[in-house]
């Protein structure tokens, strides 16, 4: 077995557009480096050389990028989106719409433990998409999945991260009609490997799923047979944070050629960081998401949500802002990164993470937060 044989570790995202293209099954996905970056692994035995590993991947063969050319300020109004979306529920109501359409949604959902894209064709399954999933999401067989779907005359809507996003359509094709593609602003992937530890220290007992944003924003959560068993802010919690700094994603995340302003999707959705919302001609009744236009196709779709989705044209100058790092460039590598790196392979996650500047700078800011609580400011 050799790794990384496609395009190499550094640019390797775990995208496996090369594992589900294979036609001699000669890949499989597994946890390499000292991190358990998810990676093809390929079987010299069953490899015939025929190079389609390499054609279809997004790092050696790169898809067209597209520049938005509409941008939304956009919200649900329906309750639950409000409620339980991570953003403005837009993900959600073109999720609706797909289906009610009589359409396929692809999504990542936390399923076993990990999070897995599945695709969803009842508008009660979309349930388990919402939120987002700030972990790298195994998207074992979907790309076969949607090609099938497609072949069949059903519509798909695949929603996913820009690195996912080019794979499909390196496998499918640009002039596949019926699939919408819509890549989220992406901050970065950390390995499964590294939530499964922390959550395993954490977590009393066993747990199967978790969440990041929804009804607790910014919380991380676990969860056992649909109960919450776990539950502690963003800045408390030593993978949440350590995320938001950018110290744990994989290697290919800080020279991503996705985190710019040029899109792999369709449509490309977020968090609206940065608008000042002062200046809106409605008054949102929770969270604004940001969506970019990128392809007729996509704009299409978006004209067509119901009236209860809420859309506002701004200027796209406005969302490339710099709150919105990641529309522009990839995250950094810190010194921090360095340090965790330096001592996780010796003491494990939890304590490595201990012994990063960002951490020890949470744990002062949440220690003087609590004692100001005590005294009544």
């Amino acid at each position: 077995m050799q790794d990384n044989f496609v395009c190499g570790r550094l640019t390797c995202t775990g995208c496996g557009a090369c594992i589900d293209a294979c036609p001699f099954q000669a890949l499989e996905m597994a946890e390499t480096g000292p991190c358990g970056d998810p990676a093809p692994i390929v079987d010299a035995l069953k490899c015939k050389d025929c190079g389609l590993c390499h054609t279809v991947c997004p790092a050696c063969e790169p898809v067209e990028l597209r520049m938005p050319f509409k941008t939304y300020a956009a919200w649900s109004n329906e309750l639950s989106d409000i409620r339980l979306s991570s953003s403005g529920g837009l993900a959600t109501a073109l999720a609706r719409s797909a289906i009610i359409d009589g359409g396929v949604v692809f999504g990542s959902a936390s399923v076993d433990g990990e999070a897995r894209c599945i695709a969803v064709e009842e508008e009660s399954g979309l349930e388990g998409l919402r939120g987002s999933k700030y972990v790298y999401s195994s998207p074992a067989g979907a790309y076969r999945s949607v090609k099938k779907y497609l072949a069949r005359g059903r519509k798909v809507l695949f929603i996913s991260t820009p690195c996912q996003v080019a794979a499909l359509r390196s496998i499918v094709g640009d002039s596949r009609d019926g699939l919408i593609c819509v890549d989220l602003i992406c901050h970065g992937t950390p390995p499964a490997a590294l939530l499964r530890e922390h959550l395993d220290s954490q977590v009393k007992g066993r747990w199967d799923a978790f969440s990041f944003r929804g009804a607790n924003d910014f919380h991380m959560r676990a969860y056992r047979d649909g109960e919450l068993v776990f539950d502690r802010p963003c800045f408390e919690d030593g993978f949440f944070s350590v995320f938001v700094a950018g110290i744990i994603h994989r290697d290919a995340c800080y020279e991503c050629p996705y985190a710019c302003n040029r899109r792999a999707g369709d449509i490309t959705l977020g968090d609206f960081w940065g608008l000042d919302k002062s200046t809106l001609e409605a008054v949102p009744p929770g969270k604004v998401s940001v969506v970019l236009c990128n392809t007729k196709a996509g704009a299409d779709a978006i004209a067509k949500l119901p009236a209860s989705v809420y859309l506002e044209e701004r200027s796209f100058s406005e969302a490339d802002n710099e709150e919105q790092t990641n529309l522009h460039e990839p995250s950094r590598r810190t010194r921090d990164r360095r340090r965790f790196l330096k001592a996780y392979g010796r003491v494990g996650f939890d304590s490595a993470v201990h012994r990063t500047w960002t951490w020890k700078r949470f744990w002062l800011r949440t220690k003087k937060h609590q004692l100001l609580g005590l005294l009544g400011r």
